[in-house]
């Protein structure tokens, strides 16, 4: 028979009340079943515990040492059930959060700002990457949820639909575009583009094949992060499709965002996460706001 916490529990409030009717009452059990719990335990142990007599309870020499012992493995428990309550209510944790920089500067800070007044004692982490590094970053552990577009994934990694949000043609100011409301894909054969994506790049090269096969972008500049893309547009060294969600940082670069048709273009975003490893209450209840809010903003996507 192996020491239980009921007999622990058991050995400690006797110790204290120096009583086993008493000791009963504050655990709410019977006498009987206290005096047997400590019963188990001498017998496990191999040692009395309690000299008993008609009017005392008393420590035995033994008893005496070993209940600094059971009551520091009793607060142990006590800390340990406390910190998982504390976990499971949000009142502690950490949230390690990655998507892409522009967005994790935007629309994610917006959601990250939420979730912080509704949980505040919640730690965060946030990993600002490339769109290309999303999965990557989820893969090593670095990050416990990832937000971005549609990447592979391999076995180890899976992913769950968040969002669509539209993809906008942006020039800069002086551009003659400019002051346009939409303008089509035919209209743009002539335009040098600046890339901050290769498999971005190949996914609208794709779509523009699917609509009409003499469609195309000329690259201009290639470059790794989408605040770098818009600053070159910025200068006129050419234009770039970008999301939607950008749009906040037009007046920082002299920019203009404008719909595209003919075709339009759609983004679908994801969660990522570990496959088969489950999510901590502060990611899981991250996840479930960030797809309200998905929700909400493709419903206004839609609507505009």
């Amino acid at each position: 028979m192996s020491i239980t916490l009921r007999q622990m529990r058991a050995f400690s409030v006797v110790a204290r009340t120096a009583s086993f009717t008493i000791a009963a009452r504050q655990l709410n059990l019977t006498q009987s079943a206290v005096s047997m719990l400590v019963q188990q335990l001498e017998d496990t142990m191999g040692l009395k515990l309690f000299d008993r007599t008609r009017n005392a309870i008393t420590l035995t020499e033994a008893g005496r040492q070993l209940l600094p012992l059971a009551r520091r493995m009793l607060d142990d428990l006590r800390q340990i059930e406390e910190g998982a309550s504390d976990l499971r209510t949000l009142r502690s944790g950490m949230l390690r959060v990655v998507a892409p920089q522009l967005m994790a500067c935007t629309w994610v800070a917006g959601v990250l700002g939420r979730f912080e007044q509704a949980h505040p004692t919640v730690g965060l982490r946030l990993v600002d990457a490339t769109a290309d590094d999303i999965v990557g970053t989820v893969r090593r552990g670095d990050a416990e949820l990832g937000i971005g577009p549609e990447r592979p994934t391999g076995d180890d990694v899976t992913r769950s639909f968040l969002m669509n949000v539209p993809m906008r043609l942006v020039c800069a100011a002086s551009h003659p575009l400019a002051e346009r409301q939409t303008v089509s894909w035919h209209e743009l054969r002539d335009e040098r583009w600046v890339v901050y994506s290769g498999d971005f790049s190949r996914y609208v090269e794709q779509r523009l094949h699917e609509h009409d096969t003499s469609l195309s972008m000329q690259t201009a500049t290639e470059v790794s992060y989408l605040t770098t893309a818009l600053a070159l547009v910025g200068t006129g060294m050419g234009v770039a499709t970008v999301p939607d969600y950008a749009r906040g940082f037009a007046g920082n670069f002299g920019i203009r965002f404008i719909a595209l048709r003919a075709p339009a273009l759609n983004r679908e975003f994801f969660v990522y996460q570990r496959r088969g490893l489950a999510l901590s209450p502060a990611a899981e209840a991250f996840a479930q706001m960030l797809r309200r809010a998905g929700t909400r903003r493709g419903a206004a996507a839609q609507a505009a």
